[in-house]
């Protein structure tokens, strides 16, 4: 019964699509639409005119329909195809350097443990500063890594932005030639001009995902969800966004001829290669350089917090191992005062694996998380002059005056990768007690070190390879998703090009089509009509 209804209910829709069309033109004769392909043959009858331009408009609107949907489809396969073929390059990295927090680290814990606990040797010997070098090597690695794949998606990006205003170009100038085209003497031209930028404009909707309008004499192309692209004889071309104190950064934009400055649309084109390419750089590779950056920092200071907790062979207090770079702060080219900031680490054991935004708003300031755009409620106080914002392991400090509305990012991870370097130097001492009394020392401090990879380092819950296999699966679960929808997609774009119909040159066959539509339409009302009906019974019986 189900499957009755569902074919009833989506005849209905079908037919009346149609059949609105129909009634729409009989109400309206006089309504102009050249827009439309409208080409008549010269055997049609003056009385057959009007009759054979509703149907083909019928027609032409239904065909409009198709192919919107299939553009819609299309877009959507470019945007997962895409993201499957920047994932799986992801995937690789992360399966390439998944010893870093497991094999690499325990290396050194294992070295510690044989060298100060075990042989009760007292510095940083060879063994222990290679094992050190080898964890700073693979974590530079691993970010030079990542830049290949933030410089390839940045060249990515600028070379499909060339691509879609070269397309923008041609569409444009084959509209144009559309506009003006003596139609009538030449109706065959006009047509091949049509479908020669209906074409164009697949290409183009497979690169930033359009939508079409066509209205009377207007021809219209918008991004998805903004701006219009070409609106008759006026073209809008885009722009690469660049940065001059990021060199990995890249966004999309267009000139505003108006306030003669560039903006932003990233968000206007949400699929698509170029969609799907923005996104990924955005999240995905965001993403990846926090959590290993997070991951980095835990390890890092975990290990200098403890050495600069014990003491030496000699009774002195240890060294910091590692040097950890402080979070980036970038403030909005917007902001209304411009005071000097900048922002540390106080407790790494707190960092969370995101970039946040800090605002200013009514006197009272908030930190928002851009992973998952949670607000967090920072520890707010003043400190010889300084405004010290404090939250998540970070503290933000601001020395000069504050305007309402002022808005500044914060990167933790930005350069964490890139500047981890060694403090020390072999055969420098190791700080493996905690007693500072060289008469009684003990190892209780190395045998803590060296147990820190069974620790929950991260977010107090998650051991160092443990937050890093579950990244590394999270975007493996991503990629194997995508890979499994796609197919379906696939198959849609070839069901709905299958569903496009053309108009005979026999009219009389179009007008019994059309009765036919009708018929059709009739029928599924009395389908559901009988239904509602054997319903009300079964109610009725029941109740």
């Amino acid at each position: 019964m189900s499957s009755i209804l569902n074919t009833a209910i989506s005849g209905i829709n079908a037919m009346k699509i149609m059949i609105d069309h129909t009634v729409n033109k009989i109400n309206n004769p006089g309504g102009k639409n050249s827009g439309k392909r409208v080409i008549l043959e010269n055997t049609v009858q003056d009385s057959n005119i009007h009759t054979t331009v509703k149907v083909k408009e019928i027609y032409d609107n239904y065909n409009d329909f198709i192919t919107e949907e299939k553009r819609k489809t299309d877009a959507q396969v470019q945007d997962e195809q895409t993201k499957i073929e920047q994932l799986l390059k992801l995937e690789d990295l992360l399966c390439e350097k998944s010893n870093i927090f497991n094999e690499l680290i325990n290396d050194l814990y294992e070295q510690i443990e044989k060298d100060i606990v075990l042989d009760e040797k007292n510095i940083i010997n060879d063994n222990i500063k290679n094992k050190l070098s080898n964890i700073v090597f693979a974590i530079k690695d691993f970010d030079k890594k990542l830049k290949v794949l933030e410089e390839d998606i940045k060249e990515s990006v600028i070379n499909n932005i060339k691509k879609v205003n070269s397309l923008i170009n041609e569409i444009h100038d084959i509209t144009i030639n559309i506009r003006y085209f003596p139609v009538l003497n030449m109706p065959n031209e006009v047509d091949n001009l049509i479908e020669k930028r209906e074409n164009l404009v697949d290409e183009l909707n497979d690169l930033i995902g359009i939508k079409v309008v066509k209205n009377d004499d207007n021809y219209q192309l918008y991004l998805n969800n903004g701006i219009s692209l070409i609106d008759n004889n006026q073209k809008q071309n885009l722009i690469p966004l660049t940065s001059q104190t990021d060199d990995r950064y890249i966004s999309v934009g267009y000139i505003d001829e108006n306030d003669n400055i560039a903006k932003k649309i990233e968000d206007m084109i949400p699929s698509a290669t170029l969609g799907a390419l923005l996104k990924f750089r955005r999240e995905e590779l965001t993403n990846a350089r926090n959590k290993i950056g997070q991951l980095a920092i835990n390890f890092a200071d975990s290990i200098n917090s403890y050495h600069t907790l014990g003491y030496d062979i000699s009774g002195n207090v240890g060294k910091k191992i590692f040097k950890i770079s402080n979070p980036e702060v970038m403030s909005s080219s917007s902001n209304h005062s411009f005071p000097r900031i900048s922002a540390k680490w106080v407790s790494t054991s707190n960092a969370k694996d995101t970039n946040y935004i800090i605002y200013f708003k009514n006197n009272n300031w908030t930190a928002t998380r851009l992973s998952d755009h949670t607000i967090v409620q920072p520890n707010v106080r003043t400190e010889n002059n300084d405004l010290l914002i404090t939250f998540d392991g970070i503290q933000f400090s601001i020395r000069g005056e504050n305007s309402d509305g002022d808005l500044y990012m914060i990167k933790p991870y930005s350069k964490t990768l890139e500047e981890l370097e060694l403090l020390i130097d072999q055969n420098e001492p190791f700080a493996f007690s905690l007693k500072d009394n060289i008469n009684d020392i003990d190892r209780n401090n190395a045998r803590t070190i060296m147990k820190l990879h069974q620790d929950f380092l991260v977010d107090y819950k998650e051991t160092l390879d443990q937050s890093y296999q579950k990244f590394s699966k999270s975007i493996d679960h991503k990629c194997n998703k995508l890979e499994e929808e796609l197919p379906f997609k696939k198959n849609m774009i070839n069901i709905l090009q299958n569903k496009k119909i053309s108009m005979s040159n026999n009219i009389e066959q179009d007008y019994q089509d059309l009765n036919y539509q009708q018929e059709c339409y009739l029928a599924n009302v009395k389908v559901l009509e009988v239904a509602e009906n054997i319903f009300n019974e079964i109610i009725e019986r029941y109740s």
